[in-house]
């Protein structure tokens, strides 16, 4: 197995992928996480399933940590979206007008 910092694994990760050992990463000498090296077959539907509920968990947690709501989260991510196409939400600019739309 081979032990990178995060750093170093961020810096040659394009190596390391193509290798077929193990890597474990670190983060000031404590573990932070690991790359296994794929067969090249399909995953096992038991690990999607174990890897699917360990990241719902995971945003479960954070979301309640946070105290957020659903609406809330949806909420957020529209502004996001819209801020990413440099419009506001809904197709309303920043002066209140909607926007024409044209017809193609």
């Amino acid at each position: 197995m081979i032990t990178a910092s995060v750093r170093d694994f961020r810096d040659r990760a394009t190596q390391m992928l193509k290798q077929r050992e193990p890597v474990m990463i670190t983060r000031h000498g404590k573990v932070v996480g690991f790359f296994m090296p794929a067969t090249g077959e399909a995953l096992p539907l038991e690990i999607k399933r174990d890897l699917f509920y360990a990241l719902t968990d995971s945003v479960r947690l954070a979301i309640k940590d946070r105290g957020l709501t659903e609406e809330g989260v949806l909420a957020d991510f529209e502004k996001t979206r819209a801020a990413r196409r440099g419009r506001q939400p809904h197709s309303v600019r920043a002066s209140g007008r909607k926007r024409k739309t044209r017809v193609l």
